[in-house]
C-alpha cells in the first residue's frame, strides 16, 4: 500500500499578502479622494457648521488611520510566523526523506 503524503498548500498565505499591498492602494486612493473633495468643501464652506464638520472628518479620520499599519502589521507577525514554521518543516522533512529509515535526514 502506497504511504499517503500530506501537503500544505501556503498559497492562500501568499494571496493575502498580495491582497494586503492591493488593499493598501486602494484605501490611501479613497483616503486621498476624501481629503481632496474635504479641501475642496472646506475652501467654500465657513461658519460653525464647517468648523463642527472639519472637528468631525479629523476625528474619523484620525479613528480610521491606516490599514497599512494594521496588515503590515498581521503581515510582519502572524503571517511571516506561519510561513516560517511551514518552510523549516518542509525543509526538515525534505532531508528526513532522504533517509527515513535513520530517523534522521542528510
Amino acid at each position: 500500500m502506497a504511504e499517503a503524503f500530506v501537503s500544505a498548500d501556503i498559497s492562500k498565505i501568499a494571496q493575502f499578502e498580495k491582497d494586503s499591498v492591493e488593499a493598501i492602494a486602494e484605501f490611501n486612493s479613497i483616503k486621498n479622494k476624501f481629503d481632496s473633495i474635504n479641501t475642496t468643501l472646506l475652501s467654500k464652506w465657513k461658519g460653525q457648521g464647517a468648523d463642527a464638520y472639519k472637528k468631525e472628518s479629523d476625528y474619523i479620520l484620525e479613528k480610521i488611520g491606516g490599514i497599512k499599519d494594521v496588515l503590515d502589521s498581521i503581515n510582519n507577525s502572524v503571517v511571516k510566523d506561519v510561513k516560517d514554521n511551514y518552510l523549516s518543516l518542509d525543509e526538515e522533512l525534505g532531508k528526513f526523506n532522504v533517509n527515513p529509515q535513520s530517523g534522521e535526514g542528510g
